[in-house]
């Protein structure tokens, strides 16, 4: 089963995904303009996506804030006709950040396909605890 996760931001939507289910990987990043739906649709299969998993900062909680995700999530779930979960992006960009300097790499454009690869990674792991 493949899986895409989307780190949404204002200008850029970084891409990870996880063919096994266990692991994920930094894929792509998109800019976020008019077609973005219609580009992660044919991103997603390409990919033979099951599901998409869309980061919320917990900041974006409130009414407000998480509505530009829920319409985000709800846009890309009609038009693929596939799953989209949201889940909590909290520091996500800082681990990536701090991972690339780990590996001596600066944090650049790409900050946020590794950021989309920690979102689905806790996602990932989240469902192999819920499972043992």
């Amino acid at each position: 089963m493949s899986l895409i996760g989307i780190d949404y931001g204002g200008r850029r939507i970084g891409v990870a995904v996880s063919d096994s289910g266990i692991l994920a990987s930094p894929h792509s990043v998109i800019a976020n303009d008019g077609d973005v739906i219609a580009r992660l649709e044919t991103l997603g299969r390409e990919l033979g996506a099951e599901m998409f998993v869309v980061g919320v900062p917990r900041r974006a909680r409130s009414t407000d804030g998480e509505a530009k995700f829920r319409r985000f999530a709800e846009e890309l779930g009609q038009k693929t006709c596939k799953p989209v979960v949201l889940w909590d992006e909290t520091l996500s960009t800082v681990e990536a950040e701090q991972r690339l300097r780990e590996i001596g790499r600066t944090a650049s454009d790409d900050i946020d396909m590794y950021a989309a690869a920690i979102i689905m990674q806790s996602y990932l792991d989240d469902q192999t605890r819920r499972s043992l």
